[in-house]
C-alpha cells in the first residue's frame, strides 16, 4: 500500500509538471505559419457547416481543425485554444505511455518513461504548437497499446478499437499508413495465428478515412501528398539522396531537441521481443522518411520520438540516468520565456524567424480592432494565405467593420483596391515584412515592429 501511495504521487506531480510547463507562456511565440492556416481553416469550418472539408483544398486532412472548434468557443485568444488541443494530446500520449509501460513492464518503468516525455524539449515545444503532428502521435502511440492488446488477446471490440483509432490517425495526417502496416507487422509477429483479426482494423479504418470522401477535393490529398515524397521511381534512381542528407538533419534534430542523453544512454535492457518491436516502430518510418520526404523539418518525425522514449525507460536501471535530462530544463525554461534567443536547428528557424513566424501580428490586430471601434477598416496583407493574412484573420475573425485580405508580395507600391477604398472612405492599412518588399506612395508608418532575425513588421496607414 505504501508503494501505491507513493506511486499515486509521483503520478500526480508528474501530470502537474506536464500542464504547468505546456500552458504556461503557451501563447509567448507567437502564431506560426501553418498554425495560421490551420486555426483559420477552423473559424471557417465553425461558421459555415458546408466548408467543413476546406482543409482538403490544400490536400489537408481535417480531423484537427474539427477538434480546435470546440475550444475556439470556450477561449478567446484563438492561438491558445487551437494549441490547447496539443496539449491535450500531449496528455493522451503520456496516458499511452503509461499504460504501454505497465503492459510490458512495471508501474516504476511507466512513470520513469512519462518523466522522460515531460523533460524533453523536443516534446515540449511540439505539445505547445497548434500543429496536427502532435495528434498524429497520439494516435500512432495508441494504435501501438492496442496493437499489443490485440496480439495477446485477439477480441472483436479490441480490433474494433484499434481499426478507430487507425482511422482517426489517417483523418489526421497521411504517415497514418505507417501505423497501419507496423500494427499489421507486430501482430503478425506475436501472434501469427490470429493476424486475420487485423483486418477487421483496417476495414474500419478504411471506411473511416473515406469520410473524406464527402469532401469536393479529396483528390487533393494523394496530389499534395507528391509534394512532400518522392516517388518510388526517382527514390531508386539516386538511394542515397535524400537519405544521407536527411540522417544529418536527424542528428541535429536530436542533438538539438533530446540533448546528449540521446547519445550518451547506452539501452542495456533484455532484448525481448517488445525491444525489437518497439525499435522498429521507431526506426523503419524514420528511415522511410528520411529516404523519401522532400521537405523535412523536425515536426515531420515527431510521431517515432514516442517509441524512442520507451526504449529509454526500458534501458534505465537507476535514477542517476535522469541527471542527463537536467540540462534540458534550462532549454525548456529558455523556450517557454525568451523565444526568441533560442537558436534552433536551421530546418525549424521559421518558427521563430522570417516571414513565417508571426512576431508583431497580435499587437497590430489589438490596434485595428480598437479602430474599427469607431470607423469600417480595410487591411491589406502581403500574400494571400499563411501567416498573413491568415494570421492577422484569426484575431479579427469577430470584428464586422474590420476586413482583412491579402494582396500578394513583392509590392512596390500600395495596390490599386486599398487607394479605391480610400477613396470611399474607409480607414485603410497595408501589413508588410520590410524585408520582402520596397515600398513607395503616400502613408504613414503607425507600428514597426522588430522580429528577432532583425526583420521589421510594419504597418502602414494609407493617406
Amino acid at each position: 500500500m505504501k508503494k501505491i501511495k507513493i506511486h499515486f504521487i509521483v503520478e500526480i506531480l508528474i501530470l502537474v509538471a506536464y500542464f504547468t510547463s505546456r500552458l504556461v507562456n503557451l501563447t509567448k511565440l507567437p502564431v506560426f505559419a501553418d498554425e495560421a492556416i490551420y486555426i483559420r481553416w477552423s473559424q471557417i469550418i465553425q461558421s459555415v457547416e458546408t466548408l467543413r472539408f476546406i482543409p482538403q483544398t490544400d490536400g489537408k486532412q481535417p480531423l484537427f481543425m474539427w477538434l480546435c472548434i470546440p475550444f475556439l468557443k470556450l477561449f478567446s485568444n484563438p492561438l491558445f485554444a487551437s494549441r490547447f488541443v496539443s496539449v491535450l494530446a500531449g496528455f493522451g500520449i503520456i496516458f499511452a505511455l503509461y499504460l504501454i509501460l505497465t503492459l510490458i513492464k512495471n508501474r516504476k518503468t511507466a512513470l520513469i518513461a512519462c518523466l522522460i516525455y515531460v523533460l524533453l524539449p523536443y516534446t515540449f515545444f511540439f505539445d505547445r504548437m497548434a500543429l496536427a503532428d502532435n495528434l498524429l502521435s497520439m494516435f500512432g502511440l495508441w494504435s501501438f497499446y492496442f496493437t499489443l492488446l490485440l496480439a495477446k488477446k485477439p477480441k472483436l471490440d479490441l480490433a474494433m478499437i484499434l481499426g478507430i483509432i487507425l482511422g482517426l490517425a489517417w483523418l489526421t495526417k497521411s504517415p497514418a499508413i505507417y501505423f497501419i502496416v507496423l500494427s499489421f507487422l507486430t501482430i503478425l509477429y506475436l501472434n501469427p495465428k490470429k493476424s486475420y483479426f487485423f483486418f477487421i482494423s483496417f476495414f474500419i479504418s478504411f471506411c473511416i478515412y473515406n469520410i473524406l470522401r464527402l469532401g469536393p477535393q479529396f483528390h487533393m490529398i494523394a496530389l499534395r501528398n507528391q509534394d512532400y515524397i518522392h516517388p518510388l521511381k526517382e527514390i531508386l534512381k539516386h538511394p542515397l539522396d535524400p537519405l544521407i542528407p536527411h540522417l544529418r538533419d536527424v542528428f541535429n534534430i536530436f542533438k538539438f531537441y533530446l540533448g546528449l542523453s540521446v547519445f550518451l544512454i547506452f539501452l542495456p535492457s533484455k532484448k525481448t521481443k517488445y525491444w525489437f518491436i518497439l525499435l522498429a516502430w521507431f526506426i523503419l518510418p524514420l528511415i522511410a522518411n528520411c529516404a523519401m520526404a522532400k521537405v523535412f523539418t523536425a515536426r515531420y518525425i515527431l510521431f517515432t520520438i514516442p517509441y524512442l522514449i520507451i526504449l529509454f525507460s526500458l534501458g534505465v536501471n537507476k535514477y542517476f540516468w535522469f541527471l542527463l535530462f537536467i540540462p534540458n530544463l534550462f532549454l525548456i525554461s529558455k523556450l517557454s520565456f525568451q523565444p526568441y534567443k533560442v537558436n534552433l536547428p536551421s530546418i525549424d528557424k521559421g518558427y521563430i524567424q522570417d516571414w513565417t513566424s508571426g512576431w508583431g501580428i497580435k499587437d497590430s490586430a489589438d490596434y485595428l480592432i480598437e479602430q474599427a471601434k469607431t470607423k469600417n477598416v480595410i487591411v491589406g496583407t502581403e500574400g494571400f494565405f499563411g501567416t498573413l493574412p491568415d494570421g492577422l484573420q484569426i484575431y479579427t475573425n469577430h470584428i464586422n467593420q474590420l476586413t482583412v485580405f491579402g494582396v500578394g508580395n513583392g509590392l512596390s507600391q500600395i495596390p490599386e483596391k486599398l487607394l479605391d477604398a480610400k477613396a470611399h472612405g474607409d480607414d485603410v492599412y497595408l501589413l508588410l515584412n520590410d524585408n520582402r518588399h520596397s515600398l513607395t506612395g503616400n502613408f504613414e508608418i503607425i507600428k514597426n515592429i522588430q522580429k528577432p532575425d532583425g526583420s521589421k513588421l510594419i504597418l502602414y496607414r494609407i493617406l
